[in-house]
């Protein structure tokens, strides 16, 4: 599968499970949500429960690295949209990311009618685009010929390696 294309499948579903963890995020640091407890409190699963919850909030900060992760995928998806892609294929895009399930396609198809774009139209965009976005987002490992034959440290002789 190319790159962009699962990139756009997952794209929504990225902003909604970023936004999750924000919100979630937030309850936890919102103290007027946090338990407290006295030792008054009858029973003593209490304490277990409340204890966990204090872990927890202890490890908050993990909440903001998973929420960077996506918010740099989810932007870097969307700059290279909102910038190389004509207004056309970013419509196409929108229409591809807003139903990216595999029996879909006949919604897909729905609302590319809707939007103006014929069938064959629709598709010729969206591999348009996917190629384009493939320049892009596609990460290619660099062979390690490649990177010796190409780099000035082939040129020069080191004593060590001798």
């Amino acid at each position: 599968m190319q790159e962009s294309k699962y990139q756009i499948i997952h794209w929504k579903a990225w902003k909604d499970t970023k936004r999750l963890l924000e919100e979630t995020r937030d309850q936890l640091k919102d103290d007027r949500k946090a338990i407290t407890y006295s030792n008054e409190m009858p029973g003593t699963n209490h304490m277990s429960v409340i204890q966990r919850y204090n872990k927890i909030l202890e490890k908050v900060e993990t909440y903001d690295d998973y929420i960077y992760a996506y918010k740099v995928v989810i932007e870097r998806l969307e700059n290279c949209i909102a910038a190389l892609l004509n207004q056309e294929q970013r419509k196409a895009v929108i229409i591809y990311a807003n139903n990216p399930g595999k029996g879909e396609s006949t919604i897909r198809e729905q609302e590319a009618l809707k939007q103006g774009f014929s069938r064959a139209k629709f598709y010729e965009l969206i591999n348009q685009s996917f190629n384009i976005l493939d320049m892009v987002l596609d990460l290619k490992a660099v062979q390690k010929n490649e990177f010796w034959t190409n780099s000035r440290l082939n040129s020069q002789k080191n004593v060590l390696y001798y």
